[in-house]
């Protein structure tokens, strides 16, 4: 048979990103490093607002190097309160459904377009599993 009864622990954790502040207007910063052969599932990306952000209107996204707001799409954020956001599929965050398997080292990116900002800042929390023992199994 080619069935198995043997299972497998996965090594599971959650990270908190490097802080981003509206200093980081009008661009994109890598906050966490995504090492290769790791899932993060559905809703395993939240945006932390610990300051509000302020100044004309912030808008802040936060992806990867393949879909800048794969994880979290503005629309899902009140970015002048403070407070916890994720994405929604509703609102296109790509990676909300089904999460995402990094074959290969990523970023995960917080995007902050808006040049007026004058205040706020956040963080990034993540929950990586490590899955390279699973997938070379």
């Amino acid at each position: 048979m080619g069935s198995s009864s043997a299972q497998y622990g996965l090594k599971g954790r959650w990270v908190r990103s490097r802080k981003f502040t509206f200093a980081d207007k009008n661009s994109t910063k890598a906050v966490l490093d995504v090492p290769p052969n790791t899932f993060i599932p559905p809703l395993g990306v939240v945006c932390i607002v610990t300051t509000p952000f302020k100044g004309g209107t912030p808008t802040i996204d936060v992806g990867d190097g393949d879909n800048d707001d794969g994880w979290v799409d503005n629309v899902d954020v009140s970015e002048d309160a403070a407070g916890a956001y994720a994405g929604t599929e509703t609102n296109t965050a790509a990676y909300s459904g089904s999460g995402k398997l990094y074959t290969a080292a990523d970023t995960i990116d917080v995007v902050l377009p808006n040049q007026a900002i004058t205040a706020g800042e956040g963080y990034v929390l993540a929950y990586m599993l490590d899955v390279g023992d699973v997938i070379d199994d």
